[in-house]
């Protein structure tokens, strides 16, 4: 019975075709059709990369406890950087110089501050005894850092040394908790390995989306098209097949131009 329907349809194909209208409109629809396969297999390819790259961005991490969003970390770690620059900044003022000078010492204290939270996080697992030595050199840095907003205080402050002594401290006391603050969020961080698997990861879901949603289009367009050719099948069905052989006559002209059956 299939051989006998695909016979028929090729007949009536073949009859419809004699108009030149009809035969480009079959034409485009067998094209539409060959278009949809090719980007469907194009993204079933894409989602195969995408579910392999997340696979190894997801390995990657299983291998670290660390697993926090790199850019978001560094952008938490500036952040407390950027907190201390106000008591950086009056610890530069008691250096006693002019306001060009005043900012120059202010981003030398941040970025000593900044790097010491980097190196803090880079030597806390590779060199236990740099780490520790960091830490202490962090903490005198701090508390010099404490003296010279005690002078400057105290200057501007119209001699009292308890309000010069309690302005002091409490930006000492901030420094160090930005400061740990700033190494916490760095040691959440995701390694660069992990970071470049997930970009790997999220780049390839991206493409195989855009590469479904094209090859979703594409099924649209052709399925419009060979709706349109089987009104003209219907049409000559209708006046030379029983009622009840349309439907499967319909099938087999769908399958036909989908390139199903040759």
């Amino acid at each position: 019975m299939a051989t006998f329907e695909q016979t028929d349809i090729a007949d009536v194909i073949r009859e419809l075709n004699e108009s030149e209208a009809l035969e480009d409109q079959y034409l485009r629809a067998r094209e539409a059709a060959d278009r949809t396969a090719h980007a469907d297999e194009a993204a079933k390819q894409a989602a195969t990369i995408a579910r392999q790259a997340k696979v190894t961005h997801q390995a990657i991490q299983a291998e670290q406890q660390r697993q926090a969003p790199l850019p978001r970390q560094l952008m938490l770690a500036l952040v407390t950087v950027a907190l201390d620059a106000v008591a950086s900044y009056f610890a530069a003022q008691a250096l006693d110089g002019s306001q060009t000078s005043t900012l120059v010492w202010t981003v030398l204290f941040l970025a000593v501050l900044a790097g010491g939270e980097v190196g803090l996080d880079v030597y806390k697992d590779r060199r236990p005894r740099a780490f520790y030595t960091l830490v202490g050199f962090l903490g005198v840095f701090i508390l010099l850092l404490g003296v010279l907003r005690f002078m400057f205080l105290a200057t501007v402050g119209s001699n009292d040394p308890v309000a010069a002594i309690a302005g002091a401290g409490l930006f000492t006391a901030a420094t160090a908790v930005f400061v740990f603050l700033g190494y916490r969020a760095l040691r959440a961080a995701e390694t660069p390995q992990a970071w470049r698997a997930r970009r790997r990861a999220r780049a390839a879901y991206r493409v195989a989306q855009a590469a479904r949603e094209s090859a979703d289009r594409d099924a649209m367009n052709r399925d419009r098209l060979i709706d349109a050719y089987l009104r003209q099948i219907r049409r000559v069905a209708l006046r030379t097949c029983p009622a009840e052989r349309v439907l499967s006559m319909e099938a087999a002209a769908r399958e036909h131009l989908m390139g199903k059956v040759t």
